[in-house]
């Protein structure tokens, strides 16, 4: 079964009706965890700038340096499923070194400084490029209690208009769902939100900020009282994402 806005639409009716009250208890029960990190951090963080300590720890792997900010690493016209009029729309593609993905109405609207249709921050999310697929890891996230346990042929939800789609699938949010003629171009936006999730999901862990450092601490020791010891896949995204998937 193809899910395009149904499954969306019931997984947003969950989180209205039912996260607040979770969200509430959640905070409730973290927040010791973080006041006792936080204050940790913070006196780690004044005595080190008392003493000016400075981090003297060689590194044999040198990374690049950052990029300008607002440097475009793609851009291109291309179709996608527009949400707010469930039609598929030639919509002009912008991804900048914030790894965010801003679709406009046209190449002039972005050229003008208009406000983008729609933005997506695809931390934690999967790239896929098939309806068999994306059904998969969609019925396993969310089953349907009413659905039989034999396999059924249905017609997909919404007819793809062209041969080569990617699905942006993503924990708790709005899927994202492009379309090409080619399988080329299908190939480098496949790469590209790839790229924009391994960055997204892994930049706040690098922060050096003692806030950072307090809430990531905070997280780790919420989870081992529960149980849970070494990684953790959900710890992506900035912080409002990393608090949301360890609560669900």
């Amino acid at each position: 079964m193809c899910v395009y806005s149904v499954r969306d639409a019931t997984c947003l009716n969950y989180n209205i009706h039912v996260f607040p009250g979770k969200t509430e208890a959640a905070i409730k029960n973290f927040s010791p965890f973080y006041s006792r990190q936080y204050s940790v951090a913070f006196c780690n963080h004044v005595r080190s700038e008392v003493e000016q300590q400075r981090d003297l720890t060689s590194q044999f792997l040198k990374t690049k340096p950052p990029l300008d900010p607002g440097t475009v690493l793609y851009e291109a016209e291309l179709c996608q499923f527009a949400e707010d009029i469930k039609k598929w729309k030639e919509r002009y593609v912008v991804v900048k070194n914030d790894f965010a993905v801003e679709s406009y109405e046209n190449k002039e609207a972005y050229q003008r400084g208009a406000a983008p249709k729609s933005r997506i921050l695809p931390a934690g999310g999967k790239v896929l490029t098939s309806e068999e697929e994306y059904n998969l890891l969609s019925d396993r996230h969310f089953p349907d209690p009413l659905a039989s346990s034999e396999k059924e042929s249905t017609p997909p939800f919404v007819v793809l208009p062209k041969d080569f789609p990617v699905y942006l699938w993503q924990p708790f949010l709005r899927h994202g769902y492009f379309c090409f003629q080619e399988a080329a171009e299908q190939k480098k936006f496949h790469a590209l939100l790839s790229d924009c999730i391994r960055h997204l999901n892994q930049d706040y862990m690098k922060q050096t900020t003692f806030e950072a450092q307090a809430f990531l601490e905070a997280v780790q020791f919420f989870r081992q009282e529960k149980g849970h010891y070494g990684s953790w896949e959900m710890m992506t995204g900035d912080e409002i994402q990393i608090y949301f998937l360890f609560n669900c």
